[in-house]
């Protein structure tokens, strides 16, 4: 539009139209509040959460969902740098996306095996607080010869009394852990549901405790595996709970704050060529 004749009057507007690329910036939070959003990443999972001045990246994905997916995402959200990066445990669809998101600077790296990732801390029970949003890492007993799913990180974040929880990839016992040492200090009105809906999760026990008002399950469209399995979408149904799931609705949002939860889909329209059948 630059190189457009003078005569044609356009060339003021090219200038707005390129100062908006230039300046744009997304919307803030508010203090006190927090967005989560579980992307769509396939047969994977990556939560992220903004507050006010933070960011926190729980999960990478696989690599291909990072690279074409998440790192362009939190680009375009204007994330420039991670205050934390937490990697659940070491399976390729929670961690796989190291690599590419490790690009992104960051604050520090929590996991639930360490000893894979060079300068990792465990992420141990603990508490802080940024911009009036508290954050926790929960841990379950201490069980002997567990596999890497009962190894997982679990984040509970709280703004204005609406909370979210996920637990990665933690099984049952695990879960049963949880409720054990934690009982009603487990409430979250957003749950992401364990190991992408797998029945090796969400037990009836633990769906008491968290009590939540909606689950996510984060699996792949059409997946081998039949995530969320129809057990797991029988007990979240009969109890009374709200089923969302990326591999019919994209990435998903949720706004934490003294309002409750706000739930959307990142993206209310979708071209025809992008929508997913029986959407």
């Amino acid at each position: 539009m630059l190189l457009l004749p003078r005569g044609l009057g356009l060339r003021p507007w090219a200038v707005l139209l390129l100062a908006g690329f230039v300046f744009y910036r997304p919307p803030g939070v508010p203090e006190n509040e927090a967005v989560v959003t579980v992307w769509d990443a396939g047969q994977g999972l990556s939560v992220s959460v903004q507050t006010a001045n933070h960011h926190l990246l729980f999960d990478t994905g696989t690599a291909s969902a990072a690279q074409t997916g998440i790192v362009p995402s939190l680009n375009a959200a204007g994330v420039r740098r991670l205050d934390k990066l937490v990697l659940s445990h070491h399976d390729s669809d929670h961690d796989g996306g190291f690599q590419a998101v490790g690009k992104i600077p960051n604050g520090g790296i929590y996991a639930g095996q360490p000893e894979f990732y060079e300068g990792a801390r465990h992420c141990a029970e603990q508490r802080w607080q940024w911009d009036g949003v508290d954050f926790e890492f929960l841990r379950p007993s201490e069980r002997k010869n567990i596999d890497d799913n009962g190894k997982s990180c679990v984040l509970r974040v709280v703004a204005g009394g609406a909370a979210l929880l996920v637990t990665g990839d933690l099984d049952m016992k695990g879960e049963e852990s949880l409720v054990g040492k934690y009982g009603g200090n487990l409430y979250s009105q957003v749950l992401v549901l364990g190991h992408h809906g797998s029945n090796t999760s969400s037990s009836g026990v633990f769906l008491n405790a968290v009590s939540p008002e909606y689950a996510v399950a984060s699996s792949g469209y059409a997946n081998a595996y039949k995530h969320p399995t129809e057990a797991v979408q029988n007990r979240v149904r009969a109890h009374g709970i709200k089923l969302l799931r990326t591999d019919l609705s994209g990435a998903l949002q949720f706004g934490l704050g003294r309002g409750g939860v706000k739930a959307q889909r990142l993206r209310g329209y979708k071209f025809y060529w992008q929508k997913k059948p029986f959407e």
